[in-house]
């Protein structure tokens, strides 16, 4: 008798003692809120958040029957018989575990998981701690549980805390984020989905990992009809699976590149974020998509022929709004962005400030210049695939990309007054001193260039932006873009004279295979075999706020990895730029689209060193 009674008194102090560290629990039902963002288009669409992402609480009464019955299914199918631990699925699963000498069940109950989830929260445990005490804890905090709510409220509790991965908390949250509609909408399957991920969160995440997200749905319902919730696992997959599953779900990760990018340019915006907000782009789904099929169809295609990986993409509207982005081949895989993190040699692309610093300060397009082979000492330049003329005029010269007109053009006007004209168009950083800038080794990214060359659209300044406005959740402006007023900084006659070079090499020159019709202006570049580029504009004057700004880029991330010898700016990223612009006016049908080939004799900087550098390599 007396040994039992000191048992006794031991085990309730263990107890008294472990429960003097659980947390404050009066305001249980009160969820904490970490700040959240979450990224939508102009008309609503959600198409990323990040942080701890949460939404309304949902009460039981708004879900669908058959929601929590997916996450009882697999999670505590016996959540109604035991009184917040369940011996018997306990020593189940740990008769399995030893079996198959793995594991392969889980013992742990919904309120336990909801224990443990408030423990962390409540910052009492780590997410990584397994001790014992860890363990007492939970087991006294399920207790406490079951013991102060009913079951509807726990489950409730549980269905609203609980983590579905990507930073997302509680089902109203998961709904909105993987299937956009609130949690009262769900379907059975999307349910099974959502219930699926638990297991585990980054394998099943519907958006990264679709195929894997639908085998753990089947079995969420599977184990559904063995419990009698539902009746038919298969005519559920059959009926509702293509809808959940589907291109639209699949495509959310490509978003991702444009949604960091506004969500850095937010940080930039607001400084520390404190609160839930909302971030209002500018984002275009159906030009995203339209950039995304163009982009997929050419690496598939064309890929392993011209020994290219990565591919990067921006669309701009006429005012600089982004519209589309793509910073590589696979979110997933890399989430550095190349459309505007990656700095490249633009090759013969960075023509465009020279030939414009030379009208600005007088060049006409009939100006006769030499073609002849360039050099300045010892630095010998070739013109790819050019049989000197003699002469050449500025307008053909930039037709054609020669190298050796552009060179005598720097060398006339100067190196400052090119880094001059580039800067107020946005390029900053070029060389005053190093005369291989001619032919683009000063380096850029894909938005700036591509920026820069909108501005030949009117003569006005561009400076990309992504964020319309970004509020509360409750509603509050925090910020909203305003309309700034510019002045020109391409004065009329040389942007006149400008469009008519961009012009000139859609319709007859390096950038033809781009020639949609007779509104595509741009130029094309390559940095020797390592950068392919095409840059341009649409500008239909008909529907002047229709047009839009484009910039490709293709190449390996590794300056080893070389693209095959004749991988120009005129071939792949000039075709990727015409099968855009044509599936982008397709629905219209306004306009006729011209059949064009790969131009042979396109131009290639062949030179991507700097001159003082090829000078060392020759002493």
């Amino acid at each position: 008798m007396y040994s039992a009674f000191c048992g006794f008194v031991a085990i309730t102090s263990i107890l008294l003692y472990f429960s003097n560290e659980l947390p404050n629990l009066q305001n249980l039902k009160t969820e904490i809120r970490n700040p959240a963002v979450t990224i939508q288009t102009y008309d609503g669409k959600i198409i990323g958040s990040y942080g701890d992402l949460y939404e309304d609480v949902v009460n039981m009464e708004d879900l669908p029957k058959y929601a929590p019955l997916a996450f009882m299914a697999v999670e505590d199918k016996r959540f109604f018989q035991h009184f917040g631990v369940d011996f018997i699925g306990f020593f189940r699963a740990a008769y399995q575990n030893y079996v198959t000498r793995r594991i392969v069940q889980g013992g742990s109950t919904i309120t336990q998981q909801l224990a443990k989830n408030i423990l962390i929260a409540e910052g009492v445990v780590t997410y990584y701690d397994r001790s014992l005490s860890r363990k007492v804890k939970e087991l006294l905090l399920a207790f406490w549980l079951e013991h102060k709510f009913s079951k509807r409220e726990i489950l409730m509790m549980y269905l609203n805390r609980v983590y579905f991965g990507a930073g997302t908390y509680g089902i109203d949250a998961a709904s909105r984020k993987y299937f956009n509609k609130p949690a009262k909408k769900l379907t059975i399957f999307e349910a099974a989905v959502l219930a699926g991920l638990l297991k585990a969160p980054a394998k099943y995440n519907p958006t990264n990992h679709p195929n894997y997200a639908h085998e753990r749905a089947i079995t969420v319902l599977k184990a559904m009809e063995e419990q009698g919730f539902i009746k038919s696992a298969k005519d559920i997959e059959n009926e509702q699976a293509k809808k959940v599953l589907s291109e639209e779900t699949k495509q959310k990760q490509n978003y991702m590149y444009f949604c960091d990018y506004a969500y850095e340019q937010a940080k930039m915006i607001l400084g520390d974020i404190e609160d839930d907000i909302v971030i209002v782009t500018t984002f275009d789904e159906k030009k995203q998509s339209r950039a995304e099929e163009a982009v997929d169809f050419y690496i598939k295609t064309e890929g392993t022929n011209y020994k290219f990986s990565q591919v990067s993409f921006i669309c701009l509207s006429r005012d600089g709004a982004v519209q589309a982005m793509i910073g590589g081949n696979g979110y997933s895989a890399t989430q550095f962005n190349r459309a505007v993190q990656a700095k490249r040699l633009a090759g013969s692309a960075f023509k465009l400030f020279i030939y414009g610093a030379a009208l600005e300060h007088g060049y006409q397009l009939t100006d006769m210049i030499s073609d002849k082979p360039v050099s300045i000492a010892g630095w010998k330049p070739k013109n790819y695939k050019w049989q000197t003329r003699g002469t050449l005029s500025v307008l053909d010269g930039f037709t054609y990309s020669v190298n050796a007109v552009s060179i005598r053009l720097a060398q006339a006007i100067g190196l400052s007054k090119i880094a001059k004209f580039a800067k107020k168009l946005g390029v900053y950083g070029v060389s005053t001193h190093d005369m291989s800038v001619a032919l683009g080794t000063a380096p850029v990214t894909l938005k700036d260039l591509t920026a820069a060359y909108a501005s030949f659209m009117d003569g006005m300044p561009i400076w990309p932006y992504c964020i319309l406005e970004i509020r509360t959740k409750s509603g509050e402006i925090l910020y909203q873009k305003s309309k700034e007023a510019t002045v020109p900084v391409i004065d009329n006659e040389t942007l006149t004279l400008g469009r008519k070079l961009l012009r000139s090499v859609i319709s007859r020159g390096t950038g033809r295979a781009a020639n949609v019709n007779e509104f595509m202006y741009g130029k094309t570049g390559t940095n020797g075999d390592s950068d392919a580029w095409f840059i341009g504009f649409y500008d239909p004057p008909s529907s002047p706020n229709s047009g839009f700004s484009l910039g490709v880029w293709i190449g390996n991330d590794l300056e080893k990895e070389k693209m095959v010898s004749n991988s120009t700016g005129g071939r792949i990223p000039a075709r990727i730029a015409k099968m855009f612009i044509e599936q982008v006016l397709k629905p219209s049908g306004s306009f006729p689209i011209a059949k064009t080939d790969f131009l042979e004799n396109e131009e290639k900087t062949s030179q991507t060193k700097s001159l003082g550098a090829l000078l060392n390599e020759t002493q």
